[in-house]
């Protein structure tokens, strides 16, 4: 069996969006291809989040709090905390392999 890879499906309404997910399953079982719901993700973007109930398959997709997204975090209270602290992280880890403080490093001017 083929599976759905890769799709990113944005939408405002959650009707609307399970409707999308309808068609996208109907139109991949005419291809031999199906959506893995153990791998599928679902998150909903709000000042206010809760679960999205979107249901594929007759099962329900696991609701995340953030995605990584083409090295973008995407979080579902639509902040960027969690993406600040991820490029100070990775700045950090580079800064320390550089290992620029190191007196070995230093030469006179």
């Amino acid at each position: 069996m083929k599976y759905i890879d890769g799709t990113v499906l944005l939408l405002q309404e959650q009707t609307v969006l399970q409707g999308m997910i309808g068609r996208l399953t109907d139109t991949g079982r005419c291809h031999g291809m199906e959506i893995n719901v153990d791998k599928a993700v679902v998150i909903r973007i709000s000042r206010q989040p809760f679960p999205a109930q979107i249901m594929t398959n007759q099962k329900q997709p696991r609701n995340v709090e953030y995605i990584n997204w083409f090295g973008s975090i995407k979080t579902n209270d639509a902040r960027c905390t969690r993406e600040i602290k991820s490029r100070f992280t990775i700045a950090e880890a580079a800064f320390k392999k550089q290992n620029v403080l190191s007196p070995a490093k230093w030469t006179k001017i």
